[in-house]
């Protein structure tokens, strides 16, 4: 029986529940969202002591993973936002969005479990409040001095009227593109997968299975999905990382110039 590739990234309704105005429904991306809530806690409570309820004296490997994630997240911080000030205010909001993003990244490559990342809807729910939100916090921030973003020093005032719109649509689409970028990558990663699964799965179920060449071929598949898995968790984590770049370079041109010292 052949299944789609895409199958994996339906959202499939469990339970529904309606009200007069709301729409209450238990799909497959709720039971992975709560999966991820207890997992989370769990992680939190191995990091404190049970008897003091409070960290350990000596951290623990679990702890300097979060100590190693925390300088990783503020290196890109002070590499790609120029702004001090901005720098302590903005770094919790891209540490818990980093390591949101890296859980759900990471979640997604188990077995049985639905990659969340390939989702737009989810992705974005978390991703644009925190984006738009930062936007109009540096808009009051900045006031008139906010439409230096979109042209260049020096640049005559007929050939401004011309850029602006296009850098402003460029500017609006830029989150949209980083969501984008980070739900294909992690699709197409997926896909292959399953992919080489269903090819394995096909050849098995084949007339002519018991042949050596077929067993073979079989066998070769398997092997290579070890590599293709590891390439995965790989993804995982580079695509995290490239979209808090990206999501910090949007913070500092939206900063702009003028903050910066």
């Amino acid at each position: 029986m052949f299944f789609s590739p895409f199958e994996q990234f339906i959202v499939i309704p469990y339970f529904s529940l309606h009200f007069i105005f709301f729409d209450v429904t238990i799909t497959n991306v709720t039971f992975i969202l709560f999966c991820l809530s207890l997992s989370v806690v769990y992680i939190l409570n191995l990091t404190q002591n049970i008897t003091t309820s409070s960290n350990y004296i000596f951290p623990s490997t679990l702890d300097s993973h979060f100590h190693l994630a925390y300088l990783s997240i503020q290196a890109i911080i002070e590499k790609h936002i120029h702004v001090k000030y901005y720098q302590q205010i903005l770094f919790p909001i891209t540490f818990s969005l980093g390591i949101f993003l890296l859980l759900i990244n990471l979640l997604g490559n188990l077995p049985l479990f639905m990659s969340l990342t390939s989702q737009f809807a989810v992705v974005s729910a978390f991703a644009l409040p925190t984006i738009f939100g930062i936007f109009f916090w540096l808009f009051t921030e900045r006031n008139y001095t906010f439409v230096r973003t979109f042209y260049a020093p020096g640049t005559t005032a007929p050939l401004a009227m011309v850029l602006l719109p296009i850098e402003l649509l460029t500017y609006i689409m830029r989150p949209v593109s980083i969501i984008c970028r980070l739900c294909s990558n992690i699709m197409s990663g997926h896909i292959i997968i399953k992919v080489c699964v269903q090819t394995a799965f096909s050849l098995n179920q084949a007339k002519y299975a018991s042949s050596l060449f077929l067993s073979l071929l079989v066998s070769l598949i398997i092997i290579q999905l070890v590599p293709l898995l590891i390439l995965e968790i790989i993804v995982s984590l580079i695509q995290t990382y490239v979209f808090l770049v990206i999501f910090c370079m949007f913070v500092a041109d939206t900063a702009g110039h003028h903050y910066r010292h």
